[in-house]
């Protein structure tokens, strides 16, 4: 389909699927770019087995009082495969080039959807550990002299020597053996 505004440029080049159903025929809506006007189509088969589109345009002029939209609908028009047609109160053509066909796949049973549906709770469940967890970093540096030294960065609530006691006394406990055991032997 390709629709035209009145100097000939192109609004919309391309198909449009027809998802729907309307009265067991294919039917969608289809918003004009760059207009107020949307445009519903209903593909139908004429008796010599041709494709028809029944281009019905319509468009918002109010609101009623209750809020629903008050629609105004426009001259429809009936286009076969090459034909071009303009709707009175509209400013663009519309043109069919052409019937394409389709498949369309709905899958309504996925044996693995445990497993999609399981790791997406993981990744939520991980950003939100992420951020609900207090930032630490933690840097060491062992210098040729056989000193370590620790550098500790975390957020400004989080307790360091708490969270990190333990650690730095089995370190030092580590140390203090390994020195013990290579002073002993030498």
């Amino acid at each position: 389909m390709v629709i035209r505004d009145q100097q000939g440029k192109p609004l919309w080049t391309g198909p449009i699927a027809m998802t729907d159903h309307a009265a067991g025929f294919p039917f969608a809506e289809f918003a004009v770019p760059g207009r107020d006007v949307v445009l519903q189509l209903l593909l139908q088969r004429a008796p010599d087995g041709a494709g028809v589109l029944l281009v019905l345009p319509f468009q918002q002029v109010g609101t009623n009082a209750d809020g629903s939209p008050s629609i105004a609908g426009l001259q429809p028009l009936a286009l076969t495969e090459g034909e071009t047609g303009t709707s009175d109160g509209t400013d663009f053509s519309v043109e069919v080039r052409g019937f394409g066909e389709y498949t369309l796949l709905i899958a309504k049973k996925d044996p693995g959807q445990g497993i999609v549906w399981g790791a997406f709770g993981f990744l939520i469940a991980g950003i939100l550990i992420t951020f609900w967890m207090p930032r630490r970093r933690v840097w060491a540096r062992l210098d040729e002299e056989g000193r370590l030294s620790l550098v500790v960065r975390a957020d400004r609530y989080v307790d360091v020597g708490r969270e990190f006691g333990r650690v730095l006394d089995d370190l030092v406990r580590a140390r203090s053996r390994e020195a013990a055991g290579s002073g002993s032997t030498g």
